[in-house]
C-alpha cells in the first residue's frame, strides 16, 4: 500500500509529511502487526530477513515500515510484504498518539540505534512490546553524556536490546541495564540467502576470463586514486579490476573512465567487449552478481564516513580490504580479527593484500574463511525472531 500522506518521495514532500497529521481512521490488519521503524536502507536490510520470516512463519502477519530518510522510502517505498511503507512524522507527543492510533501495531521494532522519544513513550504508556534489534552503541555517544540522560532512561524500558557485539554488550551492561542479549547482526542472515540466489552474470564472467578479479565496491575518488596508483606503479600486474563506484552520475563515470583512459577501460554498458583489464560498471543492481566472480574486493566508504556493506561480499567467499574509518562498524573488527579483511591506509597495503589474498597455496583456503565467518555469525533473526513471538503470545493470552 503507498503511503498515503506522501506520493513522492522528494525530500520537500518528506518535510511536508512530518508536519500533516495522521489519517484519523486506523489502518486495517487481519493479523498481529510488527511496525519496523528504519532510518534509511542500510536499517531496513538489518530488518529484511526478520520481517521476512515473520511473513514466512504466518501469511497473516502484518509489516508496516516507516523511515526517516528519504534515500531508504524512495527505495523501499514498493516493498511488497509491507502493508504500508510511510515516513515517520517527526517526534512529537502529537505525532506519537496519532501515528499509533493509525497503525495499530501489536509490536514494534525500531533498529540499530533509533531511539524516538515521544513515540517510546507513548509505546510503553500502552504496554506495546518494543524490541531494538542489531543495536551499536559507544561509551561517546550522546545518550551516555550528561545531556542524553533522558534518552538513556528509556532503554531499560524496552522489551529487548538485541546487540551486535560484546562490546555493546558489556557497555550496557556496566550502565546497569538487564534487557540485553547478544544476538549478532541480522545482515548475517541476509548476505547469506542472497548468496545462495545470485544469478550469473555472462559479461562479467566473459570479462574475468581466465584472470584473478578483484572489484572495488561502492568506490569512492579514495580508493579509486589508490588503483589508478597501483596501475602506474604495476602496468603489467596481471589481474582484472571491476570498479563499481558508488556514484553512478554521467560526470562521476567520466571521472574514472579519463583516469584510467590510459588502460582503455571497459563500460559495462558497452556492447562490444574490449581488450581491457579494466571496467567500470556504470549502472546499478549487477553488484551481487559481480561477487560470483570475484577474488578480493576493496569496498569503499571508509576513507570518509562509513564503510559500506562488507558482508554481502564475504558471503561469496570473497576477502575484504578496506579504508581506516571503521570504528562504528563492528563487523569491520570482526573481519579483521578473522583474517578475512585487510586494511589499507595507501597503496603499500593494498599491495601487501593481493599478495596476501591472492598469491600462493592459501586462495581457496581464504575463501573458506570467509564464507565460514558468515556462517559462524549467523543466527540472529531466529533468536529476535523468538523472542519477539513470545511477546506476542503472552499478549494475546
Amino acid at each position: 500500500m503507498v503511503n498515503p500522506l506522501i506520493k513522492k518521495g522528494k525530500t520537500k514532500q518528506f518535510l511536508e509529511a512530518q508536519l500533516r497529521n495522521i489519517p484519523s481512521k486506523p489502518l486495517e490488519k487481519k493479523g498481529p502487526r510488527y511496525w519496523f521503524h528504519c532510518a534509511s536502507l542500510g536499517e531496513f536490510e538489518q530488518a529484511r530477513p526478520l520481517m521476512e520470516a515473520l511473513k514466512n512463519k504466518n501469511s497473516n502477519n502484518s509489516i508496516v515500515v516507516t523511515f526517516f530518510s528519504p534515500s531508504g522510502y524512495q527505495q523501499r517505498h514498493n516493498y511488497p510484504l509491507a502493508d504500508i511503507v510511510m515516513y515517520l512524522p517527526l517526534d512529537s507527543p502529537k505525532a506519537a498518539k496519532e501515528t499509533l492510533k493509525y497503525l495499530q501495531a501489536d509490536v514494534a521494532i525500531f533498529v540499530k540505534y533509533e531511539i524516538w522519544y515521544f513515540y517510546l513513550k507513548a509505546l510503553f504508556k500502552q504496554n506495546i512490546p518494543v524490541f531494538l534489534i542489531s543495536a551499536v552503541f559507544r561509551e561517546k555517544q550522546f545518550l551516555f553524556s550528561k545531556l542524553g540522560k533522558f534518552l538513556f532512561k528509556l532503554l531499560p524500558q524496552y522489551t529487548g536490546i538485541f546487540v551486535q557485539d560484546k562490546n555493546t554488550l558489556d557497555l550496557l551492561k556496566t550502565k546497569g541495564l538487564t534487557n540485553v542479549f547478544l544476538s549478532g547482526d541480522t545482515r548475517y542472515d541476509r548476505v547469506k540467502q542472497l548468496s545462495l540466489l545470485a544469478q550469473e552474470n555472462e559479461k562479467i564472467a566473459q570479462f574475468k576470463g581466465n584472470k584473478q578479479l578483484v572489484i572495488l565496491g561502492s568506490s569512492w575518488p579514495e580508493e579509486e586514486r589508490i588503483l589508478h596508483a597501483f596501475y602506474l606503479k604495476n602496468p603489467d600486474h596481471g589481474y582484472k579490476f571491476l570498479i563499481v563506484p558508488h556514484d553512478v552520475s554521467e560526470g562521476h563515470i567520466a571521472d574514472i573512465v579519463n583516469r584510467f583512459s590510459d588502460y582503455h577501460p571497459q563500460l559495462y554498458t558497452e556492447n562490444e567487449m574490449a581488450e581491457s583489464n579494466v571496467m567500470v560498471l556504470n549502472t546499478i543492481g549487477h553488484l551481487a552478481s559481480a561477487y560470483l566472480y570475484a577474488d578480493m574486493a576493496f569496498i569503499g566508504g571508509a576513507f570518509g564516513k562509513g564503510l559500506h556493506n562488507i558482508l554481502e561480499a564475504l558471503a561469496y567467499g570473497v576477502p575484504v580490504v578496506f579504508g581506516p574509518n571503521t570504528e562504528k562498524y563492528p563487523e569491520a573488527a570482526m573481519a579483521l580479527e578473522a583474517g578475512v579483511a585487510k586494511q589499507v591506509r595507501e597503496l603499500a597495503d593494498f599491495e601487501n593484500a593481493l599478495s596476501y589474498f591472492l598469491k600462493g597455496s592459501e586462495v581457496q583456503s581464504h575463501k573458506m574463511a570467509c564464507k565460514s565467518f558468515i556462517e559462524g555469525n549467523s543466527g540472529a533473526t531466529d533468536m529476535v525472531l523468538k523472542a519477539i513471538e513470545s511477546k506476542v503470545i503472552l499478549a494475546n493470552k
